[in-house]
């Protein structure tokens, strides 16, 4: 009787349910490459965010979505994120870099233009409801890189700046949803914008283009930049993600001596960009990502493809 106990079993084996996997309470994610972060800091907490862009610049998209080729222009751009918490509700983040540039055997090392952000929760994400994070931020843009007085032999990649103080304001959104015990979704979407753009008086070949004796101010037009985003736990630790990006620019506007140009200033443009990565996260406080960006689509603006890697550590 004994012995045939373990086949009298068998059914019961076959078809019980398979015990439920607990999910996890809290996902590992690093953010997507692109896409800002919809949550502050707590109060005095500090995140640290190196990123390495390396990224050539092989085309442009002209007034008709068609693209055409030009120069390569290689750029090295190392960058930090650095933010911090001054409540619970509020936090500073800033992100300083420099670019090395090359182009037709010329090269330049300069620094980048900053920008400065407040930001502020103003939505916090609750369970079971559609409630997303939301974090608006105000945001300045200090120019710092050289903008003007280029030096012809250089093609431009003594360049790094626009010479205008931009400030805006951005709203940025984040949603988790759990798909199954050990897999989460979390969708970003964020709306930013350039809105002031003081006067920017240049001399010579200039970020806004000319020759060398062109003279005068650009007004540089508003920026408005749209991302869609997500990340997708594959296991606890490694996490697929990907952004994408669409800016519209509005035209600049010259007044003063053109030189020997046809232009100074861009036209309205578009651009659309997608960034797939990968994350690998040690902990919830640690992690790291790497992936691609490059550009799908555009009007009056730049092509390019551009490796990048990040690491995050909070604490």
């Amino acid at each position: 009787m004994f012995r045939k106990l373990p086949f009298l079993l068998i059914p019961f084996l076959l078809f019980a349910s398979p015990p439920k996997q607990k999910a996890w309470q809290n996902p590992w994610f690093t953010g997507p490459l692109l896409a800002p972060s919809p949550t502050v800091n707590e109060l005095k907490q500090v995140t640290w965010q190196p990123y390495l862009f390396v990224t050539c610049n092989f085309g442009v998209y002209d007034r008709h979505w068609k693209r055409q080729n030009i120069p390569n222009m290689w750029i090295v751009q190392p960058l930090l994120d650095i933010t911090y918490g001054i409540s619970s509700f509020m936090d500073l983040e800033v992100t300083p870099a420099f670019s090395y540039q090359t182009r037709k055997g010329s090269s330049s090392i300069r620094m980048n233009d900053t920008p400065l952000y407040l930001g502020i929760q103003a939505l916090r994400e609750k369970e079971n409801s559609w409630i997303p994070d939301l974090r608006i931020s105000l945001q300045t843009i200090f120019p710092f890189g050289q903008y003007d007085k280029g030096n012809p032999k250089k093609h431009q990649t003594d360049l790094t700046g626009k010479g205008s103080y931009q400030t805006g304001i951005n709203f940025d959104f984040q949603k988790t949803f759990n798909l199954a015990p050990e897999h989460y979704f979390r969708l970003r979407w964020s709306i930013n914008s350039i809105l002031y753009l003081s006067v920017a008086h240049i001399q010579g070949i200039s970020s806004y283009g000319g020759s060398p004796d062109t003279r005068g101010k650009v007004y540089p037009g508003r920026v408005y930049t749209f991302y869609l985003s997500g990340e997708y736990t594959i296991t606890h630790n490694w996490v697929f993600a990907f952004d994408t990006e669409y800016v519209y620019a509005i035209k600049d506007r010259f007044s003063g001596r053109q030189g020997d140009t046809d232009r100074v200033g861009g036209p309205t443009s578009h651009q659309i960009s997608f960034a797939p990565a990968i994350e690998y996260n040690y902990s919830a406080n640690f992690g790291i990502i790497a992936g691609t960006w490059f550009t799908l689509a555009g009007k009056n603006s730049t092509q390019f493809a551009s490796g990048v890697i990040s690491a995050v550590i909070s604490y």
